[in-house]
């Protein structure tokens, strides 16, 4: 039997729901099991299996491990340290989203060689903070160049062509996205699972609209408005120029 043990604090303990679900699948396919609990300071994340079906569950973890910490991880560190106000919030969360993305393979990379998944226990956050300096540098270096240029970056003709300029260096997960506003739904093709994937959505909070598709960096992006959402409508028109054609 294989069994190990994902950890994070309890604020943070949606995290662990991402990875089991990423998870679900290959869990199924190869007869694993999972379990959340948590205590008064922690949640854990409990996974199981024969030990024959462990490498390929273990593979699928290190992904989903890395992908948590290259996606979350860094958008929470860059939000910290990005040292920049916009008079638009949007802007600002933009930015942070699209260095997410920036550079992602590397980041990727790196956290995969230095995760083997030897130990039955891990603690994600000491994972990050104790072993992954060098990514944490990589990352700190990106917002102090920023952070030493604002005052060129926050001009807004600069503001923006700086986003546009990064979307294009940044990998495109789906060809094409559908944003139905007035039934407050994303409908997007999965190219690595070829079919429709539905998710629900807020129109309304152009964040939740904004890094979604930031995210997806799709190369048409179909709008089907509704007269209350002008305000989101104008900022992915800023952002994604011609990618956006409203139906």
């Amino acid at each position: 039997m294989w069994e190990i043990e994902v950890i994070v604090n309890r604020s943070k303990g949606q995290l662990l729901q991402v990875i089991q679900s990423s998870l679900s699948s290959v869990l199924e396919e190869n007869q694993g099991v999972s379990a959340v609990s948590a205590d008064s300071g922690n949640v854990f994340l409990s996974i199981g299996s024969k030990l024959k079906n462990a490498p390929v569950i273990k593979a699928q973890l290190r992904l989903a491990i890395a992908d948590l910490i290259c996606e979350q991880y860094k958008f929470d560190f860059l939000n910290e340290h990005l040292d920049i106000i916009c008079e638009d919030n949007a802007f600002r969360f933009a930015l942070a989203k699209v260095c997410t993305y920036f550079d992602n393979d590397l980041d990727r990379q790196i956290v995969l060689q230095l995760l083997d998944l030897k130990a039955k226990k891990l603690n994600l956050d000491s994972f990050f903070h104790f072993k992954l300096s060098c990514l944490k540098g990589k990352w700190l270096e990106l917002c102090n160049v920023t952070n030493l240029n604002s005052n060129v970056i926050l001009k807004k003709n600069n503001f923006i062509e700086l986003l546009r300029f990064m979307l294009s260096n940044i990998d495109k997960k789906c060809q094409s996205v559908i944003v139905e506003m007035q039934e407050r739904c994303l409908i997007y093709h999965d190219n690595f699972k070829d079919f429709d994937i539905i998710t629900a959505i807020e129109p309304e909070n152009k964040l939740e609209v904004l890094g979604k598709l930031i995210e997806l960096n799709p190369y048409l992006i179909k709008v089907y408005p509704d007269k209350e959402n002008t305000e989101t409508i104008k900022l992915l028109e800023s952002i994604f120029d011609d990618r956006i054609v409203l139906a």
